[in-house]
Order: structure tokens, then sequence, then C-alpha cells
């Protein structure tokens, strides 16, 4: 690359629902963070890659915050820390229909003051106006934050505003990948987001927070794709509500994962789903390397 390139680490941090993966979803263009509107679903950093002009904006999308108690919530802990601390910019994202964001400016009173930290309030559309003034007064009180931006993410309301300011942002650099690469995340890791993601969205309550996605086999051919995943629980009547009555569930998991991968790929996918338990399997360093959660 040529000397006047740049880029910028970018951390997406908030807490859980906050829309921070849709916000970088939308900044990169294409879906490769996983959303869902239950907590803690990102669950380590992922980062995506986009390109504007002659910068490179790396974005690491974070868990949320949380108080770690078992092994796969102090990984998740873990994984937040290592994403924003070594950041170029970091943007705190608050839910702008929240009752209180005192966990976020708990995260502004601990973070360096020489950190350049901006503070996106989100979903902007929906909440109300004198909640969404109040959240500003509250921020406009730490005056280290570099700038503040009301945006809806889903609907792409101040996204571009948001993207100048990181590109004007950026320092002069190489880029540290090629071009288009869009994730650094490996492609088993991705597809077992994709399903992970069905989980979540159609298993609702009854989905423990402890169950993975681990993708066996990837073959891929010029037109054609065969992935085989496993779904991972922690109890036996749990894999029952996985399956489903008659094997319902996870045939409209298959069927919606199905589509997905077919995007992602852009070929015929032929995919094997498999429910497999392993007792406290979120208690053991082999297992959480499995579910990606640790390297």
């Amino acid at each position: 690359m040529q000397s006047e390139t740049k880029c910028a680490f970018v951390a997406i941090v908030g807490e859980p629902n906050a829309g921070k993966s849709t916000l970088v979803n939308s900044i990169v263009g294409k879906k490769v963070s996983i959303v869902s509107p239950k907590v803690q679903t990102t669950r380590r950093q992922v980062r995506c890659i986009t390109e504007v002009g002659n910068t490179q904006l790396v974005f690491v999308d974070t868990p949320g915050f949380c108080k770690p108690n078992t092994s796969l919530e102090k990984a998740i802990e873990h994984n937040f820390k290592n994403s924003y601390q070594d950041a170029d910019i970091i943007l705190l994202v608050i839910d702008a229909t929240s009752k209180s964001i005192e966990p976020s400016l708990k995260f502004l009173s601990k973070v360096p003051k020489e950190t350049t930290i901006s503070v996106v309030i989100n979903k902007v559309d929906i909440a109300k106006k004198e909640n969404i003034l109040k959240i500003a007064k509250r921020i406009s009180e730490y005056d280290f934050v570099a700038k503040t931006f009301m945006i809806s993410a889903s609907k792409l309301d101040g996204v571009q505003d948001i993207v100048q300011f990181l590109t004007n942002s950026a320092r002069p650099s190489p880029w540290f990948f090629e071009p288009n690469t869009m994730t650094d995340l490996p492609m088993s890791q991705r597809l077992a987001e994709i399903t992970r993601e069905k989980l979540f969205s159609h298993l609702d309550k009854e989905l423990p927070y402890s169950v993975y996605v681990e993708t066996e086999l990837v073959h891929e051919t010029d037109k054609k794709a065969k992935i085989i995943q496993s779904i991972v629980v922690i109890k036996p009547s749990q894999k029952g509500i996985v399956l489903g009555k008659s094997g319902g569930m996870i045939r409209k998991l298959k069927y919606e994962a199905i589509k997905d991968m077919r995007n992602l790929l852009n070929k015929k996918i032929e995919l094997k789903l498999f429910v497999k338990v392993k007792e406290k399997w979120v208690e053991k360093k082999v297992h959480l390397k499995n579910a990606g959660i640790i390297d």
C-alpha cells in the first residue's frame, strides 16, 4: 500500500442490547456480527473490516458489560478488556430507551482520559425525546468525550456521520488487512455464528446461554458446500428443546441457517446439524476454545 493510507482500530463497547453489532454491520455494509435482542449474544471480540477511500477501519465488536461469575462469563470479560485497551478509538454505544445508563457512565469514569472516545446514543427513532436529552446531558459532564452522535443504527440514520468522524480521526498507517477482507473470523466460526443466531432467535427464554455451535466440517466445491455442525448443550433435557417436537425446531433452524449460509458462500448448501450433550463444558478450557470464546 502507498504511504498515504490510513488505518484505525475502533472498539465498539456498551451494555448488552445497545445495538453494537447492528452498528458494526451497518457500517461494514453486510451482516458480519451476530444480532439478537437477547443479552450477551456476542461472546468474543469480532473484528470487522471496511475501507473508506484510503482509510481502513477495523471494528472490534465486543461483548456487553457483564459481571463475571462462571468460566464462560470470565472469558467474555477478558475478551472485552482486550478489545478496547488496544483500540485507537472507542465508540461507547448507549441505548436511548434505557431507564438507566449507570454501567456506561461507570465505564467512562474508568477509561484513561488520554483515550480517544466518543459516545453513540442509539435507537433515537424509538426513544422519548426527554430520555435522549437526559442522556446527552449526563454525557456532557465528561469533557474528554470527543463527540456525541445520535443515531438509529437499524435505519442507518446518522451512521455516515460516524464513518466520516472515524476516517478523519484515523492516522497514517499501512493497512493491516487485504482489501475487501470484511472479517478476520475463520469461515468455520462465521458459519457457526449463523446457526447460533438462529438458536437465539427461535428458542427465546428456553435457550441456555451455555449453548454453542461447533463447525466440524466444511467441504466446498465450485457449486456446493457440505457443512456439518454440532449444537452443544449441557443437559439432556436441553437437547430435546433444540430438537423440538418430532424434530420440528431443528428443521426450522436448519432451513434458516442454510439461507444465510447460501448468501455468504454464494453456492448450494448441504447442512447437517447434530445436538450433543457436554456437561459443564463452560468450565473447561478445551470446550471454550472449541466455542471460539478463547484462543
